[in-house]
């Protein structure tokens, strides 16, 4: 053991010490994190695990002995020989060394910037690459992984936004210059003792049951540093099986500065460029956040879960401000509306959000509700139930084939963020902090953005390494923008808000995607053909009106992207 507390120690120095600088998350290997969720609709892994708390720790909640769960389980013709020079064991110490598998995404988008859930990799048009490697490591109880990062964007110009939203750090480009940033991503030690673990970790959470987005908690945004007390599998009782989180971090602030409107009178409306700001203080927020999830007995594959997230403008003074910030108080800190200079500026998130699986089906159906600031009273909460209030919900079915490792699936996933028409000030995400719900200019939850929404429906056949598919996927861009804030809009100066209903910011497209693999080399395609209403809302200036609207900046795209994943 004392040999496993110096490698433990030296390896939180190397974490600790590098979180001081600016971190970014793990893009991931998609096809083999959702490979272990698709063997579960398969009956091939336990169905006691409810995929809400995520990353998922393969080996001790579902018994895979591969430790990041690659196995012939779930690829049953793989014939590989994985980590025969780079899977180091000593029994004696109980140790383990194992080199990481090399993972590597590029993307190229054509007119401007799109994409989500992609941790480092930001909004950007142009060409744009990730890579990551690393090392994982256990000792005894001690387990530990480095698995760094890196990002490089060509950070191509294009037209600025008329309008930005007030009330959160959501830049729509990272600066005017080529975008470089490495970080120590997806690392973390911690101590693990039954189903329980407790440490210090870099790497993104995804709380929720969503596949596209999380309404809370997804790899959206860079991670950030963050101590962490989580299960590591279900925990039974009597009752029913526990799985939950308590994490407690700060977020960093983009560095970039932008005027929230265009210049009056001048046309087109164009809004100033984003700015870097050397002046900004790397971090705006601290907060503490806890999931739970509850699987009653006699209900077998419902999972039920809560979550809680407290934001606090500024830093703590001591780890305990962390758990102080939980509790209400008669300052009016829950709602940041104390009246006096002791009271924190400080907001709370809640969702509950819910995941049945139904293996006989190989389908599972999910949903998510979150609300940002509680009902006045209860008149307003029973009268106003939906105000502050964002929501996804989706599906999927697997229909195996008659060759094993085969299958067809089957999905769908709707996110609505658009507040209420009767809220006409923050939407979800959006703050009086100033810098909302995000880390380093990006959204923790959904990517999508404050007010937008977004509609999934696609198709893929695998078998085994190898898959094809075909989504359908639209976007509409921060309505409560639209509605609320875009002046030029208005057809005729009135309260009423006789807007042009015609000059929605819409993209939609489909996705083509092939998976294959090449011995231990894995490679993703994707190709997507994506057209544009509206760009940033604006006018065609060359347009011909018709009898219903004034063409806006309409055009058609394409976006491509690459992932390679090696494993050793």
């Amino acid at each position: 053991m004392k040999y496993c507390s110096r490698i433990a120690v030296l390896f939180l120095l190397a974490v600790s010490g590098s979180a001081h600088s600016q971190t970014v998350p793990l893009v991931g290997m998609n096809f083999f994190d959702d490979a272990l969720r698709r063997a579960q609709l398969l009956g091939q892994v336990s169905p006691d695990l409810s995929f809400m708390v995520r990353p998922v720790h393969a080996s001790r909640s579902l018994g895979i002995d591969k430790v990041f769960g690659y196995d012939s389980l779930l690829f049953p013709r793989d014939t590989n020989h994985y980590s025969e020079l780079t899977d180091f064991r000593n029994d004696k110490w109980k140790a383990r060394i194992i080199l990481l598998p090399v993972s590597i995404l590029t993307r190229t988008n054509g007119h401007h910037p799109y994409g989500w859930a992609d941790g480092p990799m930001v909004p950007s048009k142009g060409f744009q690459s990730y890579l990551s490697g690393g090392v994982f490591a256990k000792c005894g109880p001690l387990e530990m992984q480095f698995r760094p990062e890196f990002v490089s964007a060509q950070n191509k110009a294009f037209q600025n936004p008329p309008f930005r939203g007030p009330g959160i750090d959501f830049p729509e480009r990272m600066g005017q210059m080529p975008y470089q940033k490495s970080f120590p991503g997806q690392s973390y030690a911690k101590i693990i003792v039954g189903p329980m673990a407790a440490g210090y970790s870099t790497e993104n959470i995804w709380w929720g049951a969503g596949l596209k987005n999380g309404i809370i908690m997804s790899n959206n945004a860079p991670g950030f540093g963050h101590f962490t007390i989580n299960s590591i599998r279900p925990i039974k009782t009597p009752i029913g099986s526990f799985e939950g989180q308590m994490v407690g971090g700060k977020l960093r602030h983009s560095g970039f500065r932008y005027p929230l409107r265009y210049e009056p009178g001048t046309w087109p409306p164009i809004a100033g460029d984003v700015i870097a700001d050397t002046s900004i203080s790397p971090f705006h927020t601290f907060f503490n956040g806890t999931t739970g999830v509850f699987q009653p007995k006699g209900f077998p594959g419902l999972s039920l879960a809560a979550t809680r997230i407290v934001q606090v403008k500024g830093e703590p003074y001591s780890p305990a401000d962390y758990f102080r910030v939980l509790y209400l108080s008669s300052r009016g800190e829950q709602l940041g509306s104390g009246g006096d200079s002791n009271t924190l500026n400080r907001n709370q998130i809640v969702s509950i959000s819910m995941r049945y699986l139904l293996p006989e089906s190989h389908a599972e159906l999910y949903v998510e509700v979150g609300r940002e600031d509680w009902a006045w009273d209860v008149e307003d909460f029973i009268t106003r139930p939906g105000a502050n209030t964002a929501w996804m919900g989706g599906f999927r079915k697997i229909e195996p084939l008659p060759n094993k490792g085969s299958f067809f699936q089957f999905f769908g996933e709707l996110t609505h963020l658009q507040r209420p028409q009767d809220v006409n000030y923050y939407s979800f995400y959006q703050n009086g902090n100033g810098v909302g719900w995000t880390n380093q200019g990006q959204v923790l939850g959904a990517g999508i953005g404050p007010g937008s929404n977004m509609f999934t429906l696609g198709l893929i056949q695998y078998d085994d390494f190898k898959s094809t598919g075909l989504e359908f996927e639209r976007v509409v861009y921060n309505e409560d923008l639209f509605w609320w804030g875009i002046d030029y809009l208005n057809l005729v100066p009135s309260p009423d808000r006789y807007i042009d209903i015609s000059k929605h910011f819409v993209d939609w497209g489909f996705i083509i995607t092939h998976h294959r693999s090449y011995g231990k080399l894995f490679i993703e395609y994707k190709l997507h053909a994506m057209k544009t209403y509206n760009f940033q809302w604006q006018y065609d200036p060359n347009g011909v009106p018709d009898d219903f609207r004034f063409p806006g900046i309409n055009v058609w795209s394409v976006n491509t992207a690459v992932s390679a994943v090696y494993r050793f």
